[in-house]
């Protein structure tokens, strides 16, 4: 009996030894045609081997996904590849699944930023946390979103710690696209203090420079080719000074096209703006700063909107990476 029982322990740890400490974990997903099935083993904090099951995707386009994404993911050791050009939808899938696999086998970190000590919650742990834990963010189907603090400032200039939403990130060739919601009016009771939304295009320089990213594009309503209803005026209009959102889109919001983030971090409010500069441009000689001073929740916000946009744009990787 106890020589039974010892060649039982030796054959044990000689399988442990064999198999170096392998474990295979598995994560289910939908995908275009049916369920999608992904066992991934690892082994030394290593993906060993992928194994991705989906006989209902489509024959030759997502079946193509499955066939090929198991390679790459064991080659870049990451669920984050390229999708399959014509099988977006199954390859998102995938690496959803491969993402949640390696969240089960320790390989990256689980996307709750509730997990560890108390009082760790940062705006960096819930960021990643909302374009992790659906399906949003790089190597998804939906645009990344982000909360970013913003110094807001009532009439009275008194400042308070409150945040915005990015909830719109495209990366173009030579721009980022955003919509960024704000609250700039709090002067209003709570149920008509609606939020505004602009619509904001921040360039990316040659130079790699943060300081020389411009602002391409700002709009409150359609977008820079007209085509869509992308911002939103949610201030008085008019203001109680008289300005209208007509007054703002005609003189005061293109002010700010052109300029680059090493002159808008000198901006505070409308007080920082020189008059020489606010009348330089086209068509611009007649126009003074002035005219908006009894508007200031809207004047000030915006600008307290595009440094903070600002900060966040150069967190990008086109700037981290230089």
């Amino acid at each position: 009996m106890k020589k039974a029982l010892l060649a039982l322990i030796l054959i044990s740890a000689i399988t442990v030894i064999a198999c170096g400490g392998k474990k295979t974990y598995t994560a289910k997903t939908k995908g275009y045609g049916g369920e999608i099935t992904v066992e991934l083993t690892s082994a030394k904090n290593k993906i060993t081997a992928v194994k991705i099951t989906g006989d209902k995707e489509t024959p030759g386009i997502g079946e193509k996904a499955v066939k090929e994404l198991p390679a790459a993911i064991l080659k870049a050791q990451s669920f984050d590849v390229d999708a399959v050009a014509g099988a977006t939808i199954t390859s998102t899938a995938v690496k959803k699944a491969v993402k949640d696999a390696m969240q089960q086998a320790g390989l990256i970190a689980s996307a709750n930023p509730c997990d560890g000590v108390a009082g760790s919650i940062t705006l960096e742990s819930i960021n990643k946390y909302l374009n992790e834990s659906g399906d949003m963010g790089e190597g998804s189907i939906a645009n990344i979103v982000a909360v970013i603090p913003i110094a807001h400032i009532n009439g009275p200039r008194e400042e308070h710690d409150f945040y915005a939403f990015v909830n719109f990130k495209y990366k173009a060739r030579n721009f980022i696209k955003y919509q960024v919601t704000y609250l700039s009016c709090t002067c209003r009771s709570a149920e008509v203090n609606y939020w505004s939304t602009a619509y904001v295009e921040l360039t990316l320089p040659k130079s790699g420079n943060p300081e020389d990213a411009e602002i391409k594009y700002l709009s409150f309503d359609k977008d820079a080719e007209g085509h869509y209803l992308a911002g939103f005026w949610g201030d008085s209009n008019p203001t109680p000074a008289g300005a209208t959102y007509e007054d703002f889109k005609r003189e005061y919001i293109p002010f700010f096209v052109g300029k680059n983030y090493k002159y808008l971090k000198t901006l505070s409010t409308t007080d920082d703006i020189a008059p020489e500069d606010y009348s330089a441009g086209a068509g611009r000689s007649s126009y003074k700063v002035d005219s908006f001073t009894g508007s200031s929740v809207s004047t000030n916000n915006m600008i307290r909107m595009l440094n903070a946009l600002f900060e966040y744009h150069i967190t990008d990787d086109f700037f981290t990476k230089q």
